[in-house]
């Protein structure tokens, strides 16, 4: 038996009897996020030319990242058990035009060190790093960094236009992976997003609606470029149709095929078209979705 089967055996076990216990302990699996990834050889220079800063947040040691002359910033957001290093195709495009990158590692990933935190200390984040560059010309985010990037838009980070790769659109999706992996029966999953309702948000049932993506539609006015490929193999690109859904008119869904979840950061065909759209480009008129 492995690990993860070993463990999903044990909480589902567990939870028989005594829920809360089953749902705490599943709570400190699914937070810890894995080993930080080392940053590739092919963004290493571009990492190492950054102009690092500390930001101290909610007791985090922030590792921030910046890039070019500060004018014209757009903020990089990256995903689950990565760092802003794998956004470095596109920073590195957009400092060549001109821009600005801004970047950070999220609690727990890359070189900021300590246990994950949660999109309410992403917002915070991000909104400090605003106030060190000002409003930024694009919001760039990539998985998990999608809806992280949409509530702090929605809560007052000022930014012209929005980019979404491989978005998960459902925050409930967050924990989805983690369940499916270790098997976690009903009732362990309930006792899970129960435990992390209660530990994060205050109790808040109406977290999970209230931080997806499709939540902002109505809030959002952004133009929104959704960038998403048909085998995704971690966020399935269904994701991206429901935001492209609920966005509307202001917002072009664009896939591809044969790229999956991470490639297509780093394809130059798709590093064009997100820093075109940057640029003010009009939204894709071949966008699939549509």
């Amino acid at each position: 038996m492995d690990t993860a089967s070993f463990l999903g055996a044990a909480l589902n076990t567990i939870a028989l009897p005594a829920p809360r216990i089953a749902g705490a302990l599943a709570r400190r699996a699914w937070a810890r996020p894995p080993r930080p990834r080392p940053v590739s050889p092919g963004a290493l220079e571009l990492h190492e030319s950054a102009r690092w800063e500390r930001l101290t947040v909610d007791g985090w040691r922030v590792a921030a990242y910046a890039w070019g002359d500060g004018e014209h910033p757009v903020l990089l957001v990256h995903g689950w058990g990565s760092r802003a290093a794998q956004l470095a195709p596109i920073a590195r495009r957009l400092l060549d035009l001109g821009y600005s990158p801004v970047a950070w590692d999220a609690p727990g990933h890359g070189d900021t060190g300590g246990p994950a935190g949660t999109i309410l200390e992403a917002r915070r984040i991000m909104e400090l790093l605003q106030d060190r560059h000002g409003r930024f010309r694009a919001v760039v985010a990539h998985s998990l960094g999608a809806p992280f990037a949409v509530h702090a838009l929605c809560e007052g980070l000022a930014a012209d236009r929005v980019v979404l790769v491989s978005g998960m659109a459902d925050f409930a999706f967050a924990t989805g992976g983690f369940e499916a992996a270790l098997r976690l029966r009903p009732r362990t999953s309930r006792a899970l997003r129960s435990s992390i309702e209660g530990h994060y948000f205050g109790g808040d049932t109406t977290a999970w609606a209230r931080f997806s993506t499709t939540h902002g539609a109505d809030v959002l006015t952004h133009p929104v470029l959704l960038l998403h490929d048909e085998d995704d193999p971690v966020v399935p690109v269904e994701h991206s149709r429901r935001a492209h859904a609920a966005f509307g008119d202001r917002s072009r869904l664009v896939t591809t095929t044969g790229l999956g979840h991470n490639r297509i950061l780093k394809d130059p065909e798709q590093v064009d078209r997100v820093t075109d759209f940057v640029r003010g480009a009009d939204l894709p008129t071949r966008a699939s979705g549509d």
